[in-house]
């Protein structure tokens, strides 16, 4: 019996552990070819803040620690396939589902983890036919730097500025 509840115990460890996370579909995908990948580490975040101190957005931008993109719209379909197959049995412990849009095919994901009240990081999954991108934005915002950035864009296509 003993044996039994070792097993049973050992292989739903496995089974939760076997997740994807999200640095190991960037490991993963990085390298494929035609993959377009940026990554802006936290020093080269600082050195761009500089340049940024009085543009539109700029509050925001100086909340932003780092990001990562990985653009697969250039790669083959098998590999879009993957990703794809790979995004659906993402690891989604600790991250809130902020939007889900379903549109032809074409699936995007907005997640966010919080900690004491702030947003530590953005993630923006699209998978599909043709587009799939993984955007990964880490830092420190609060809720009302979402809302103002939204209408912010909003404006913009509506002919505001």
């Amino acid at each position: 019996m003993r044996k039994f509840l070792f097993t049973l115990l050992l292989l739903l460890v496995c089974h939760i552990g076997y997740g994807q996370s999200i640095d190991s579909l960037f490991d993963e995908f990085e390298c494929e070819q035609n993959v377009d990948y940026v990554k802006v580490s936290p020093f080269m975040m600082s050195l761009g803040k500089m340049f940024c101190k009085h543009e539109e957005g700029s509050e925001i931008i100086r909340k932003v620690k780092s990001m990562k993109v990985m653009d697969l719209g250039d790669c083959s379909a098998s590999v879009k396939k993957r990703f794809s197959s790979k995004v659906s049995k993402l690891n989604r412990k600790g991250y809130e589902e902020l939007m889900r849009i379903n549109d032809g095919g074409e699936k995007v994901h907005i997640l966010m983890k919080i900690r004491k009240d702030a947003i530590r990081e953005l993630l923006v999954v699209c998978s599909g036919n043709d587009s799939c991108t993984l955007i990964q934005i880490n830092g420190k915002f609060v809720k009302d730097d979402i809302d103002k950035l939204v209408s912010m864009e909003t404006g913009k296509k509506n002919g505001r500025h």
